[in-house]
């Protein structure tokens, strides 16, 4: 009760790391013991640990503290110069982590854009988020590998765009040049046939992917099938847009596997002339 302020930071030095010391050989234990069956699994458990023992020794090692009331003006002084130093940042990144956390927000595995960065949501803290960016290219969309951390006060400052990770496709559009003398009515048939032998998604996942959003939103999706639609530019070349649904994480596969058949097809016909495919 009569402590110094040196042997109170001493006390509370060994605290610190006896409660590192507790967690770490915890976690270690029950890797040993139940390991996690995925990356998942594994992540949501050291996230559930993790808060648990914050919350438990910071309540028994409270009243440790500040049972030498000499200390206590001190430690308030501190503690008050601390918050008015830092009160805009925190007060923002709790309004966002509660943003984030409403049913407006976002949650981990979701896509998102935001201040021109696009990435899969990883990691979703009290005061920061994380990101698995994803290459700005439209054409290829696939990960870069790297980790971008931004405060949770960004999406109060930024608008921000997103793929639900409960309704994670897209619209994306294939788009192929014929010249002016090409049978474009074959090319439109065999086009809608690769669409809808290899392309379609399941009308009932699109449905339950529709009801699960509309709980928080109004959607109306409209016209879920693929189509193919035939203009004719200013160029002087046909123009087939292949419109179809495509899961966000595999919206390159997909092309590829379109621009595969495409070629293979119209190989096969001699009277069906490619100008040039555009992405």
């Amino acid at each position: 009760m009569d402590r110094d302020f040196s042997q109170s930071f001493i006390l509370f030095a060994y605290l610190i790391l006896f409660a590192v010391f507790a967690y770490k050989m915890t976690m270690f234990l029950l890797e040993k013991i139940k390991p996690p069956s995925d990356p998942a699994q594994e992540y949501n458990r050291r996230k559930v640990i993790r808060a648990g023992f914050l919350i438990f020794f910071a309540i028994v090692y409270l009243p440790v503290i500040f049972s030498s009331l000499s200390l206590l003006p001190t430690v308030l002084g501190l503690a008050g110069a601390g918050i008015v130093i830092s009160l805009k940042e925190v007060w923002l990144n709790m309004v966002g982590w509660f943003m984030i956390m409403g049913g407006n927000g976002f949650h981990v595995g979701d896509r998102i854009e935001i201040d021109n960065i696009k990435g899969d949501v990883v990691n979703i803290g009290f005061l920061k988020f994380t990101l698995l960016e994803v290459s700005s290219d439209p054409k290829a969309e696939q990960s870069t590998n790297r980790l971008i951390h931004f405060p949770n006060f960004s999406i109060v400052m930024n608008r921000f765009f997103l793929v639900s990770d409960a309704m994670d496709f897209v619209w994306d559009e294939f788009k192929i040049s014929l010249t002016v003398n090409s049978d474009w009515e074959k090319a439109e048939v065999i086009c809608n046939q690769i669409l809808n032998e290899e392309l379609v998604l399941a009308p009932e996942l699109v449905e339950e992917k529709i009801r699960e959003l509309s709980k928080n939103y109004l959607v109306r999706l409209g016209k879920t099938t693929p189509i193919v639609y035939t203009s004719l530019e200013q160029d002087g070349y046909i123009l087939l847009s292949l419109r179809y649904l495509t899961p966000i994480r595999s919206k390159r596969l997909n092309r590829v596997l379109v621009s595969k058949e495409v070629l293979k097809k119209f190989k096969d016909e001699p009277d069906i002339h490619l100008v040039h495919i555009k992405g």
